[in-house]
């Protein structure tokens, strides 16, 4: 064989060569592309939705139901759950307080990696919050009424409509929420999957 004949033949293998990295590289971003366009969303997908950008929070000193100090650095290293509402807590609250509750009991081994924590607005009712206590002992329920810690709660509202279900991540930043109506198990699904890739809590 000649050189010129060696040498088309090796130019159409790198022709080849390069048309096939060309397709690696390119495929998913297309099928990432027309699978948004055309609003098809795989099995895998999440049920909340991503705060973007995520919020690093910068959390205040609060305080829990017997008035002790609920610092920031019990928001490191796991991952909360959270629910922000009016003092009352009324009907529609404590559906997403008694679904939060039956969801985190059938994590069993990782259920100490997860916390559920209630930030109530206003002049705590005592008798309200003994009550959801009695029936949820494991709940966080935290008071924000100083200026620093309506700052703080802001930044929930301001990410998400009313009764939603924030997500904070274990380096304390606010990185999905989820609508009142959220199905059980799709949320667990999810929580589920971020428990096996997390390392940092």
């Amino acid at each position: 064989m000649s050189n010129q004949n060696t040498d088309d033949v090796n130019a159409a293998k790198g022709r080849k060569m390069f048309l096939l990295l060309a397709l690696v590289f390119v495929l998913p971003f297309t099928l990432a592309y027309t699978l948004h366009i055309l609003d098809i969303r795989p099995s895998g997908k999440s049920f909340g939705n991503l705060v973007t950008p995520v919020v690093a929070l910068e959390v205040p000193s609060l305080q829990d139901a017997q008035g002790n100090t609920f610092s920031a650095d019990r928001w490191q290293k796991i991952w909360s759950f959270v629910m922000v509402d009016a003092a009352s807590c009324p009907e529609s609250c404590e559906q997403n307080v008694d679904k939060l509750n039956r969801i985190h009991r059938t994590f069993y081994k990782d259920v100490d990696r997860i916390q559920r924590i209630l930030m109530l607005k206003g002049d705590i009712d005592t008798t309200r919050i003994q009550q959801l206590q009695e029936k949820f002992p494991k709940l966080i329920i935290l008071s924000a009424d100083a200026p620093e810690q309506q700052t703080f709660v802001s930044a929930f509202e301001q990410a998400a409509p009313t009764g939603s279900i924030y997500l904070v991540d274990p380096q304390s930043n606010l990185m999905m929420h989820y609508p009142q109506a959220v199905e059980p198990k799709g949320l667990r699904k999810d929580m589920k999957r971020l428990l096996k890739t997390s390392w940092g809590g």
